[in-house]
Formats: C-alpha cells, structure tokens, sequence
C-alpha cells in the first residue's frame, strides 16, 4: 500500500507567503537602475560603448527581475489554492466519512 500523503495547509499558506515576499521584494530591485543609470551616463564620450552596454544590461536585468517575481507570485497563488482546495477535499471526505456512520442520513 501506498504511503499515505500528508498535506499541512498552513505550511503550504507559509511557503505561500514567504514566496509573495519574495515577489514584492524582487520587484523593488529595478528601482536602483536609476542610480546606477545615472553613473554611467556621468561618463565622458570615450565610455560611449559602455553606456549602450550598461543600458542594455540594465534592462535584461529588469526582465529577470520582473520574471523571477512573477514566478514567485504564481507559485504564491497556486500554494495559496492548494492549501485551499486540501481543506475542502479534506472537508468532503470528513461529511462522506461520517455519512457512512449515519447509515448515509
């Protein structure tokens, strides 16, 4: 027989948390491109290159960000619905459970 699988929904609404934490704060990192922006375009014309290249990465930088909170987000909902739907399988099974005893009542 198969080990039974148990399923802890506040550890799953935990993990969910702790992934949405991560989201929000990922998102924050972006907003200290400007500051690095600003020191490269305080660069003389001979770092021409270097600018367009710090620009660029910049930007790639921002994508990664913006796509690792996503992920953590998304991974926040779907924790968030497991959790929830554990409950309500757990819920139904518990009324099945004791219908039986009812004499199906």
């Amino acid at each position: 027989m198969a080990e039974p699988i148990r399923v802890v929904p506040a550890h799953l609404r935990e993990a969910a948390a702790r992934h949405q934490e991560t989201s929000d704060y990922l998102r924050t990192v972006p907003s200290s491109h400007a500051a690095i922006q600003e020191s490269l375009d305080s660069l003389g014309p001979v770092f021409g290159e270097l600018r367009a290249a710090g620009r660029e990465l910049l930007e790639l930088r921002r994508q990664c960000y913006e796509q690792q909170a996503d992920d953590h987000a998304d991974m926040a909902e779907q924790l968030s619905a497991s959790a929830a739907m554990w409950e309500e399988h757990e819920q139904e099974a518990a009324r099945n459970f004791r219908g039986i005893g009812d004499g199906g009542r």
